[in-house]
Parts: C-alpha cells; sequence; structure tokens
C-alpha cells in the first residue's frame, strides 16, 4: 500500500512539474516580441534605407516616423503589440499556440530573408514568405 501510494503520489508530482514548467502562450508571445520586433525592424530599416536616402529632403517628412528608425520601429511595434493584448482582453479572446507558433515561424522567415523582399512590391504591401499566417491573427 506504501509503494503504491509513494508511486501515486511521485506521478502526480512529475505531472505537475512538467505542467507548471510550460509556458502560456500569452507568456511566450511576451519572450518573442522583442525578438519580432528587432528582425522586422532591423529588415525594414535596413532594406530600405538606400531608398529613403534617394528621396529629396524636402519629402523625407512624408516617410513614417516608425520607418524612419529602428528606435522608432521597435517602439511602434511595442506599442502594436500592447493594443492587441488590450484588444484580446476586452474581447477576452485568448492567445492560441497556433498564434504563437506562426509568429516564431515568421521571426526565422524574416533573420533569413534578404532585402529582395522589402522592394519592388510598389502599391502591394510586404508578403514575406513564412509571415503570412499572422496577418489571420490580431
Amino acid at each position: 500500500m506504501k509503494k503504491s501510494f509513494a508511486l501515486l503520489s511521485l506521478t502526480i508530482l512529475s505531472l505537475a512539474a512538467v505542467h507548471c514548467g510550460k509556458k502560456s502562450p500569452e507568456e511566450q508571445l511576451i519572450e518573442l516580441a522583442p525578438k519580432f520586433q528587432k528582425a522586422i525592424c532591423a529588415k525594414t530599416i535596413g532594406c530600405t534605407k538606400d531608398q529613403f536616402e534617394k528621396i529629396p529632403p524636402q519629402f523625407r517628412s512624408m516617410i513614417p516616423p516608425f520607418m524612419q528608425s529602428e528606435e522608432n520601429c521597435v517602439a511602434f511595434f511595442s506599442q502594436k503589440f500592447e493594443e492587441a493584448k488590450k484588444e484580446r482582453e476586452t474581447s477576452k479572446k485568448e492567445l492560441t499556440q497556433e498564434m504563437v507558433d506562426s509568429i516564431s515561424t515568421c521571426i526565422t522567415a524574416l533573420e533569413g530573408a534578404s532585402c529582395d523582399v522589402f522592394q519592388g512590391n510598389k502599391g502591394e504591401g510586404v508578403k514575406i514568405p513564412g509571415c503570412e499566417s499572422i496577418n489571420n491573427f490580431k
């Protein structure tokens, strides 16, 4: 009897330890957000810098502030992540593991993307292979 109780206790503690060690999708997103922001901003600013330098000075004020520096870009995306979090809380919509996995996949795609992806899509917007699925989530 003591052995079966000890075995049952050990099993329950093991399962509890495994479950407690797993982070929620929201916690995972909090860890991924800075990495995503850094990846998207480094590519966006780095890949468009030469094009922006060709714009005459009198028209540079038309460039959105978040595209003028990496710091502005990171601040912009930090704000967007906070707005999305508040919207999820207000609408009582939970972040899913699928959403987190999509962002993780997108980060990997961004880090490996060439600047060609960020150029030449006049009026179409940027379509980054590997990041398509995050457009389905708010």
